[in-house]
């Protein structure tokens, strides 16, 4: 609904029922279309601002409590207060248009080639399949948003121990998503445009603008701090050094991508909750208590 014809019978509705119409709208482009219409909606709208964002964000902000924490980074209201500004949900509207700009260019550049051997792919696919299909499937995309919130927000944060703080209350399955995230080729991180001329640039450094070379080179700082936490928090848990996955990564078809992907699940849960016994007979013992968090099917 991008349009309303009806606009001159909607200015009649009392307030109540145009913040029901507002509530209904299937995303905040509705919204913002809506309220164009005349001055009298477009009050209905700002007046009821808390109560129709919290509708209508339900299926139009994907990960919308991790959106929320990364407009708290980027100074918004603290992610359990209520939305009041339109300027606030314009932001994390940009922010999240971001994020699938990124997911177009992993899709384009790197999912499209991960061939899965090894694997049953048509248990993870769907019958037929003989490979991982070229776009994020409904479970990869919310690991990648979510994970790509996380990596945003700790960008965004130049304290050094709020920072640390920050990755040390993540749990170890969300320490190796993020190293994953943290991995994403030049132009595809946070504040990374990804246009012709940013291309251009990657293939002479010299030509880099200074702000696009400090991202990068922030992200980059930052991906080691998240890999040696990830170590450490392996090693803390399991007691022993943690065997580095992404080795196999190639075979993926894809360096550095690996505990994203669907038909991975498994092999990280063994990951994550796996310790071997360090004498004879080496039995593995699980605790799935370590797999917690949220589902991968949450949005």
């Amino acid at each position: 609904m991008s349009t309303f014809q009806d606009a001159d019978s909607i200015t009649r509705f009392p307030v109540e029922l145009v913040t029901v119409v507002f509530c209904h709208l299937p995303s905040f482009q509705d919204v913002f279309s809506l309220a164009s219409t005349c001055h009298r909606v477009r009050d209905v709208w700002l007046e009821n601002l808390a109560t129709i964002y919290k509708c209508v964000a339900r299926a139009s902000i994907t990960c919308e409590h991790h959106a929320r924490i990364l407009l708290a980074d980027q100074g918004g209201p603290a992610p359990d207060s209520e939305i009041t500004s339109v300027r606030h949900v314009s932001q994390m509207l940009k922010n999240q248009n971001a994020i699938f700009k990124a997911i177009r260019e992993f899709e384009s550049q790197i999912v499209s080639r991960v061939k899965a051997r090894g694997h049953r792919t048509e248990d993870y696919y769907g019958p037929g399949a003989q490979r991982h299909p070229p776009y994020l499937t409904r479970t990869e995309r919310p690991r990648f948003i979510r994970s790509y919130y996380h990596l945003w927000g700790l960008l965004m944060i130049k304290d050094p121990v709020k920072r640390q703080a920050r990755m040390h209350s993540m749990s170890l399955k969300q320490l190796l998503y993020l190293c994953e995230i943290s991995w994403l080729p030049d132009g595809m991180g946070p504040g990374e445009e990804v246009t012709s001329s940013t291309r251009d640039r990657a293939v002479d450094p010299e030509s880099k603008t200074e702000a696009y070379q400090e991202r990068i080179q922030a992200r980059e700082a930052l991906s080691k701090e998240i890999l040696e936490l990830t170590k450490l928090t392996y090693q803390h848990i399991h007691g022993q050094d943690m065997e580095l996955i992404w080795v196999i990564a190639m075979d993926e078809g894809y360096s550095d991508f690996l505990v994203m992907w669907d038909h991975w699940r498994s092999s990280l849960q063994d990951v994550v909750c796996g310790r071997r016994s360090k004498e004879p007979p080496y039995k593995k013992y699980f605790h799935w208590e370590l797999w917690e968090e949220s589902s991968d099917e949450e949005v």
